[in-house]
């Protein structure tokens, strides 16, 4: 079943809000300007494409309903989705992907999308009329699980506030200024992108980075030796250890922030040497 992504509404908002990450990250206010200029224009309450999107937002922001409950919430979002001006949405869309070719470039459609596969079933769903009846009752099945599932706890992340966001940002501005290495660029876009994905790219992000940073500490012990240097790295790596107990929140993003600078600097020390 073949998804055309640049006609999947969710997906196009979502490349939106990455790249407008990517514009406040490096500091570029004329980037800044221009997507949110877009995204007033086409998502702003009473547009079209904010009415669709809102339908994509009502399904993708529910879980842990029963079974039946899911199949009529399904139903319903179908006949809204069908309510809405086909036509119209279609030219707005159209406008909307010359827009961003236009001022962001191509290459805005090629962003990572942590949900995307979840946003792909939902637009196939609702963009199935030229389907078979079996391949209509395989996504129907695919949303129910996706509704039915069970969100579970570890995975929970506090959603991050405008103002925690803002107090964020203007701490690492201040400390860092133009000196972020690239992972710290990652992270720090990565934490801005999830007050609107539910933190979900973070999670993606930190289980990597958490992972590669382990692997380096793990270079730089020393069994059996008793030294200060030694014992620090011990220690660093218990906090990376303990990560995985741990809900998501802007402390660890602070702390894995600062383990990425202190390992960059012993491996700049090593190479030195």
């Amino acid at each position: 079943m073949k998804h055309n992504k640049k006609r999947n509404t969710a997906f196009l908002y979502e490349c939106l809000i990455r790249e407008l990450t990517k514009a406040i990250v490096q500091e570029n206010k004329n980037k800044q300007t221009k997507v949110k200029g877009i995204l007033r224009e086409f998502f702003s309450k009473g547009k079209a494409l904010k009415a669709e999107l809102d339908i994509y937002r009502s399904l993708m922001e529910t879980k842990d309903v029963s079974e039946d409950f899911s199949r009529r919430l399904l139903h319903e979002s179908k006949v809204d989705f069908t309510k809405l001006d086909r036509k119209e949405i279609f030219n707005e869309q159209t406008t909307l992907i010359n827009k961003i070719n236009k001022a962001l470039g191509s290459t805005a459609f090629g962003n990572f999308v942590p949900n995307y596969k979840d946003l792909a079933t939902l637009g196939l769903f609702f963009q199935n009329d030229n389907l078979n009846a079996k391949k209509r009752i395989m996504l129907e099945s695919k949303m129910v699980n996706f509704l039915t599932r069970k969100e579970q706890n570890h995975t929970e992340m506090k959603p991050v506030d405008q103002l925690e966001f803002k107090m964020f940002v203007k701490r690492f501005n201040e400390t860092y200024k133009n000196s972020l290495l690239r992972e710290q660029k990652e992270l720090l876009s990565n934490f801005i992108i999830s007050f609107s994905d539910n933190g979900l790219g973070l999670k993606s992000f930190l289980n990597d980075e958490i992972g590669r940073l382990k692997e380096s500490v793990n270079t730089h012990i020393v069994k059996d030796l008793d030294t200060p240097l030694n014992e620090n790295f011990k220690k660093v790596k218990a906090k990376l250890d303990g990560y995985a107990k741990t809900p998501v929140n802007s402390k660890i993003v602070e702390e894995v922030f600062y383990i990425q600078d202190l390992l960059a600097e012993v491996e700049r020390n090593a190479d030195k040497h």
